[in-house]
C-alpha cells in the first residue's frame, strides 16, 4: 500500500513540474486606437518581467483595424515595436471587413484573423490564454 501512495505522491509531483515549466499565455485585446501606446507600453512590460518564453497574442476589432495601414507612421512604428517583442497580432476578420480596411494596405506583419475577434479571444482562452484588455 506504502508503495502506491509513493508512487502516486511522485506522479502528482512531476505533474506539476511539467505544468509549472509551461509558459504564460496573454492574449491582449484592443478596440481603439488612442490605446496603441499603452499596449506597446504593456508589451515592453510584459517582456521584462515575464521573459522572452511568455507567449503574447494581441487581438484588434472595430475601429482600431482603420489605423492598421501602413501609410499610417504612428501605428506603424507602435506596431512595429510590438512585433519585434516575438508578439503575433490578428485582426478581426469582420472589422476589416466592415470599416473597408485593404488587407494589402495592412501593416506588414499583421494578419487577419480567420475568425471573428470575440471568437479568437475565445478560443484562445479555452487554450489557457489569460484574457486583458486595454
Amino acid at each position: 500500500m506504502l508503495k502506491y501512495v509513493s508512487f502516486s505522491l511522485f506522479l502528482l509531483f512531476q505533474s506539476y513540474i511539467i505544468h509549472a515549466e509551461e509558459p504564460i499565455k496573454i492574449v491582449l485585446h484592443i478596440n481603439d486606437t488612442f490605446k496603441l501606446t499603452h499596449l506597446n507600453n504593456s508589451v515592453k512590460n510584459l517582456r521584462k518581467e515575464l521573459g522572452e518564453n511568455a507567449k503574447i497574442k494581441v487581438v484588434i476589432n472595430g475601429k482600431a483595424v482603420q489605423s492598421m495601414l501602413k501609410n499610417n507612421k504612428p501605428s506603424t512604428k507602435i506596431i512595429n515595436s510590438i512585433l519585434q517583442n516575438n508578439v503575433d497580432i490578428g485582426l478581426c476578420h469582420n472589422a476589416v471587413r466592415n470599416h473597408h480596411v485593404n488587407k494589402n494596405m495592412l501593416i506588414k506583419g499583421l494578419k487577419v484573423l480567420p475568425k471573428d475577434g470575440n471568437v479568437s479571444i475565445i478560443n484562445l482562452q479555452k487554450q489557457g490564454y489569460i484574457y486583458i484588455k486595454m
